[in-house]
């Protein structure tokens, strides 16, 4: 692979997602494996962690009652674990992606992935923060928006008051659904470039970065969600064809609804992948540019 090619330039932002999806495809060979079996592991774990509530609630049995009962709660809680564990060396694999990702558009010499998730185990207690501590924020933004949501339902009688009170809260509730879409979406590669940095100086480098970068990051943004949701259309498309005609199965019974979410489930990890060469290069970019205007082509 000639890095040469992707190295970092003065480009707009269509040129870095075109560039994003061309470092993709190029390494896909070399992450496919690293991918897959941590998702595999995912699904498997869905799948133990569904056994009691499909008994319970599709096949009608009291798996309390029963004797062997106890057999599949451990299975489901044993699928929890799986989960955790194969969610956490998903989340290696994506800092190790964009460690590659640094080296190919620095025009360096590149590893296989395992060279590049190794260096993030080495540090791994301090990813585990990371990620406790990107969580919690999460949960900040999910009971934000869940708390203007109740109070926008409280607002049923209508007049000027509670129109200006709801055209706020909706802008509120926008702003804060933006935030957290471009936060999600550049803090794994400051964490990534930024390791021995403690937690909070990291989110507070990402708030920095984002305001300095708010209208380019956020043209990023629109451009991966609409390209997340033209993929999941074409995606959904295509599922619901192999399974009504090749497969003979209803897009709607429990076979149907089984290949959707499984198909659709590794799609989406790959497109997780992907946007981690996009926003990388991004974020190298503009910290090129910021910090040396001089170097850039």
């Amino acid at each position: 692979m000639d890095t040469n090619d992707f190295a970092i330039k003065k480009e707009n932002i269509f040129l870095t997602f075109l560039a994003g999806w061309s470092v993709f495809l190029s390494t896909i060979r070399l992450s496919f494996k690293h991918i897959i079996i941590p998702v595999a592991g995912e699904l498997f774990g869905i799948l133990l962690i569904s056994l009691v509530p499909i008994l319970e609630y599709r096949e009608m049995i009291n798996v309390k009652a029963t004797p062997d009962g106890w057999i599949y709660f451990a299975l489901s809680l044993s699928g929890l674990i799986i989960f955790i564990y194969s969610l956490w060396k998903f989340f290696v694999v994506l800092c190790g992606v964009n460690l590659l990702a640094r080296d190919i558009y620095d025009d360096r010499a590149i590893a296989n992935i395992s060279f590049y998730t190794s260096d993030v185990l080495r540090k791994k207690w301090s990813y585990i923060r990371f990620l406790t501590g990107y969580l919690a924020i999460a949960l900040i933004f999910a009971a934000l928006s869940a708390g203007i949501m109740f109070f926008e339902a409280k607002l049923v009688v209508y007049n000027f008051i509670t129109s200006t009170a709801n055209i706020t809260l909706l802008l509120i509730q926008s702003g804060i659904f933006l935030t957290y879409i471009l936060f999600s979406n550049i803090i794994i590669q400051q964490y990534s470039f930024n390791r021995i940095l403690g937690f909070w100086e990291v989110i507070k480098r990402t708030f920095k970065f984002i305001g300095r970068n708010f209208t380019g990051l956020t043209i990023l943004s629109f451009i991966t969600v609409i390209f997340s949701n033209i993929i999941a259309y074409i995606v959904q498309v295509l599922i619901t064809f192999l399974i009504t005609n090749p497969l003979g199965l209803s897009a709607d019974n429990s076979a149907g609804v089984a290949v959707r979410f499984t198909i659709g489930f590794i799609i989406n990890a790959f497109i997780m992948v992907l946007f981690q060469y996009i926003y990388a290069r991004f974020y190298l970019l503009e910290q090129n540019s910021y910090n040396y205007p001089s170097n850039l082509n």
